[in-house]
């Protein structure tokens, strides 16, 4: 009898140790990890004031803001932040260090994106590969796309850049604007008006 006891008992805590590691359906969360249930990775939808997750493959929706390490789905937020992205942040502020998918904010940030931006300030500070739209849009490295906006930068671009004010360093392929800067444009003016190419 004692036999079992003792083998219930194992078995009881080696499904309970299981089902702990496993994904979450749903989660409430008041703020950071005060929620229910308190786990690192939610496969469903997880909905608070401030929700933090390890990882999340769903929707991650949080009023004031919604963070985790790994987003596989949506993350809507005040203030949404992740390390990988794939999918769409839908914010004020959106920031990811890797992502790819699209950001729609009044701000979006990212170290390396691969998608779309649409906000007031898109900014990227390694590399971008795709499209900016907003008002003012900056690459801080290499940017192979578009960049649609009042005032476009970027320091290594390839493709078009749309604007008011197009001013990258070095670039393969167009400018239009009302002013257009290539600042690395050997034998001809690095400043055209309406039109500006490099090759």
């Amino acid at each position: 009898m004692k036999k079992v006891v003792l083998g219930l008992f194992v078995a009881t805590a080696v499904l309970m140790g299981a089902a702990s590691a496993q994904a979450q359906i749903f989660k409430l969360s008041l703020w950071g990890d005060i929620c229910v249930p308190n786990g690192d990775y939610t496969s469903g939808l997880e909905l608070g004031i401030g929700t933090e997750t390890k990882a999340v493959d769903g929707v991650q929706f949080g009023i004031i803001y919604s963070q985790t390490d790994k987003l596989q789905g949506v993350q809507f937020g005040l203030i949404n932040s992740t390390k990988e992205e794939i999918g769409v942040q839908f914010g004020f502020i959106n920031i990811t260090e890797n992502g790819l998918g699209v950001q729609e904010g009044l701000v979006n940030v990212a170290q390396n994106f691969k998608g779309e931006q649409y906000g007031f300030v898109n900014w990227t500070s390694d590399e971008l590969i795709g499209l900016q739209f907003g008002l003012l849009n900056v690459i801080k490295g290499t940017g192979k796309g578009a960049q649609i906006g009042i005032v476009n930068y970027s320091e290594d671009f390839k493709g078009l850049q749309l604007g008011i004010l197009n001013w990258t360093e070095t670039i393969k392929g167009v400018q239009v604007g009302l002013v257009n800067i290539i600042e690395n444009k050997p034998n001809l003016l690095p400043v055209f008006i309406i039109f500006n190419y490099g090759f």
